[in-house]
C-alpha cells in the first residue's frame, strides 16, 4: 500500500500537541518501517508457523482471580518471571 505524497511534519507537530495533551513524555514515532514478512522470514527462515500460530494458547483460566492469564509471565506462586518495562519509572 503507498500513501499518497504528504508533509509529515504536519503529523508529528499534531502528535507532539496531542501527546503533550495526555502528558505523556517519552514516546517515539517510527516513520521508516519495513516489511513484516520480509524481517519475520528473515528470522525464523519461513513463514510457516503463521499457519498455525495462536497467541490465545498462551492464555489459561485463573481460579483465584477468574481471569484468562498468560502463565509465562507468571510462577505458580505468581511472582513476575520478566522484569517490568518501566523500572524505576513511576506509573500514575
Amino acid at each position: 500500500m503507498n500513501l499518497p505524497q504528504y508533509e509529515l511534519d504536519e503529523f508529528l507537530r499534531l502528535f507532539d500537541l496531542l501527546f503533550e495533551y495526555l502528558e505523556i513524555k517519552d514516546y517515539i514515532i517510527l516513520t521508516d518501517l519495513t516489511n513484516g514478512k520480509s524481517l519475520l522470514k528473515g528470522i525464523y527462515g519461513s513463514l510457516n508457523f503463521l499457519e498455525s500460530f495462536n497467541p490465545l494458547v498462551n492464555l489459561k483460566w485463573n481460579e483465584k482471580d477468574k481471569i484468562w492469564m498468560n502463565h509465562k509471565l507468571y510462577t505458580e506462586k505468581f511472582k513476575k518471571i520478566y522484569p517490568d518495562l518501566f523500572y524505576g519509572v513511576k506509573i500514575q
